[in-house]
């Protein structure tokens, strides 16, 4: 890959939290981290040891305490919070744990949140977008049911797919299928590898489920706080 292909550069990132420093504690050391266009990265590691606190800050969620971030080039750290906001939705996607649909709205409105929160309005032009995006995860034919009308698994298909409503660059997903069962695990999976493939939208999914992240093609393990493997599946799972 070119350096045309990087969309997202961390260099020396340190996070940090508590103000005094008896009691600041430190989460992220130093961390350095390249995405390129098209990746599909796993991001592993025991509970504690900084995964999500990394996600939430590549994910213009939460600011480093010092270091770099650039988001296709341009260093984040002087940004606004209107302009991270901005820019979180031009380029970024999130899938969480939790689904986070909202029970009183249809399928496809939840869809179109995102490009509610860009355009600053539901809008009926929106909708056929939604709706294709549903039927790439067999849901097409639920989009003006209620949210809460819906299976935990059809809920959290809903919530990968509202994250792809903007033709974001990179998604980031923590712990996407962490309360899902196997089948509707697999059938998540099956959407985001095939969605990498044909798109080259770059996903970042943090797992503790092995099968999911030997099915990435990049995998980066964390222990408190420190990124101490990045590599190939059968490299960095052994």
């Amino acid at each position: 890959m070119s350096d045309d292909d990087v969309l997202v550069e961390l260099s020396g990132v340190h996070k940090s939290f508590g103000e005094a420093p008896e009691t600041r504690v430190e989460v992220l050391h130093g961390i350095d981290l390249t995405l390129r266009r098209g990746e599909l990265v796993a991001l592993v590691g025991p509970s504690g040891s900084g995964k999500s606190t990394l996600l939430n800050i590549l994910g213009l969620l939460d600011r480093a305490t010092t270091g770099i971030l650039r988001i296709r080039g341009r260093d984040v750290s002087d940004m606004s919070d209107a302009e991270l906001t901005s820019l979180r939705a031009e380029v970024l996607g999130f899938v969480f744990q939790f689904h986070h649909l909202l029970p009183g709205l249809t399928v496809a409105e939840n869809v179109m949140l995102p490009a509610a929160a860009r355009e600053g309005a539901l809008a009926p032009t929106q909708r056929p977008r939604a709706v294709d995006l549903l039927g790439h995860v067999g849901l097409a034919d639920q989009a003006d049911r209620y949210a809460r009308q819906l299976s935990g698994g059809m809920q959290q298909r809903v919530a990968v797919v509202r994250a792809l409503m903007n033709s974001p660059l990179v998604v980031y997903a923590d712990e996407p299928t962490g309360n899902l069962d196997t089948e509707s695990s697999m059938r998540v999976m099956d959407f985001l590898v095939d969605w990498n493939r044909r798109e080259r939208t770059t996903f970042v999914i943090v797992t503790h489920d092995p099968d999911i992240a030997r099915r990435c093609r990049r995998v980066l393990r964390m222990v408190d706080g420190h990124l101490v493997a990045d590599g190939p599946p059968e490299d960095v799972l052994r």
